[in-house]
């Protein structure tokens, strides 16, 4: 048990080299310190304002202040600038620089594409930049700071009861109304499935409240000692239950087994494991065209009627944006068709008629950047055996399976928490010496989830 005390924090900023004066080195070390901070209040008002969508939205019209919702985002821009500064000039990183320029190119080809106004331009921009939030977490963990932990172990609880209460309560803030820029559009809605009511809390939308739950839950779960997890997959399974959320129930119960599992594995093997499962979950990446391939045109809902919404992907909400692109736009087959499309800002555009739910993560942003993203995608593989943090590991993993069946892009701390989670391949650890800064202490809650930054990568 003593090695799981000497485990050390995977950030890898302990891990730098710092060659400069000590002047310089101090100066470096406020602004970053500065940034961090920043970072961090940044991703908490993400995460509060997604938590809590449908009451926040609702009270905030009540009161006339419907521009503070938008605060986060604009705090988002200040993200993008900041990893952009650092990656270019200070880090000169070139997989930072790379993602900066594709997504730089994105954007040129939205206004190209579909962009036919400053507002849509804003809201595809708005959609997409969260994901620089968490990209500044490349050398820390938003988890070292404590009270961002009790602020997202009151999320989860939040999101959580929220909707188990629903049933029983009529939130005031369903089928209000909101108009943004002269567009109008319902914020909250209670959707159905088979009859079945999809709960949606206080975030207003089952998938959000369902996202919020589960993932919430896994940034706090491994600080936490294992009757607390095991107290809290009730609540967590019945709250997805609620949302109607399948895929999200199926994620819980995949981490609720590696979680038991992990206990019984040796602890040296423990960060390994979990990096082979990562890698495997890329499998999940190419799910799609096999079954696009394979199935394209079969009746599925003939053999069976649960399987009529995954007919529907297969032949018409996974290909179908593909067919247009192509003849519509052929460049953007290599391109992308550009930073929003085939999402909920283009519905905004003249292109709304050729929009499809396309409700898988990795295909909506390969139609976006094109091939870049392809490249991007095919290098993140290539560094998670180097990966030195297995709790952003774990949630890459997880996610990887989540994307197969969920765009990804509402809610915006859905995109954060991606940015998030392969934050570290835009970081640099120093290989020539160790830092001579103290460890902190791993996390004691879940021991096969804990950190290893003392360990070699």
């Amino acid at each position: 048990m003593q090695a799981l005390h000497e485990a050390g924090q995977a950030a890898v900023g302990n891990n730098l080299e710092h060659s400069a004066s000590p002047m310089s080195t101090n100066s470096s070390d406020r602004l970053k310190n500065f940034i961090f901070k920043y970072s961090v209040f940044t991703f908490v008002l993400f995460c509060l304002r997604d938590g809590f969508t449908g009451s926040v939205r609702y009270y905030f019209q009540m009161l006339g202040i419907s521009f503070v919702w938008f605060l986060p985002d604009v705090l988002a821009f200040g993200s993008v600038l900041i990893f952009s500064y650092f990656q270019i000039f200070k880090e000169r990183n070139p997989v930072g620089i790379f993602f900066v320029a594709a997504f730089c190119l994105a954007l040129f080809t939205s206004v190209i594409f579909m962009n036919d106004s400053a507002f849509t331009l804003f809201s595809s921009i708005k959609m997409f930049i969260p994901m620089f939030v968490g990209f500044c977490f490349y050398e820390r963990r938003i988890t070292d700071i404590k009270w961002a932990q009790y602020l997202f172990l009151f999320v989860f609880f939040a999101s959580a009861i929220g909707v188990i209460l629903n049933p029983y309560v009529e939130y005031p803030w369903y089928g209000q109304v909101l108009v943004n820029f002269g567009v109008e559009r319902e914020a909250t809605k209670m959707w159905w499935v088979d009859g079945v009511p999809r709960y949606g809390g206080f975030a207003g939308d089952s998938t959000m409240a369902a996202f919020m739950t589960l993932f919430t839950y896994l940034l706090i779960s491994p600080y936490r000692g294992i009757i607390f997890n095991v107290l809290c997959w009730p609540i967590v399974i019945i709250a997805l239950y609620l949302t109607n959320s399948k895929t999200a129930i199926g994620i819980a119960g995949i981490y609720a087994i590696l979680y038991t599992a992990m206990n019984f594995v040796p602890y040296a093997s423990r960060v390994p494991l979990v990096k082979t499962f990562t890698l495997l979950s890329f499998i999940c990446l190419i799910v799609p065209p096999i079954l696009m391939i394979a199935l394209g045109g079969v009746d599925l809902g003939a053999i069976d009627p649960k399987l009529e919404s995954m007919a529907d992907r297969i032949n018409n909400t996974w290909n179908g944006p593909f067919i247009w692109i192509s003849e519509l736009f052929p460049v953007g087959m290599f391109t992308g068709c550009g930073i929003g499309c085939y999402s909920y800002p283009m519905s905004y555009t003249d292109m709304a008629k050729y929009n499809l739910p396309l409700d898988n993560f990795y295909m909506t942003t390969f139609l976006m950047m094109g091939y870049p993203f392809l490249l991007f995608v095919a290098f993140l593989f290539s560094r998670v055996p180097f990966m030195r943090d297995p709790i952003k590991l774990s949630i890459l993993m997880l996610w990887n399976i989540y994307s197969v069946t969920v765009q990804g892009y509402g809610p915006s701390y859905a995109t954060l928490l991606y940015g998030y989670a392969i934050s570290e391949v835009f970081g640099r650890v120093s290989i020539r010496r160790s830092s001579t800064r103290s460890l902190k202490r791993a996390p004691e809650g879940n021991p096969g989830l804990q950190t290893i930054a003392a360990q070699p990568g």
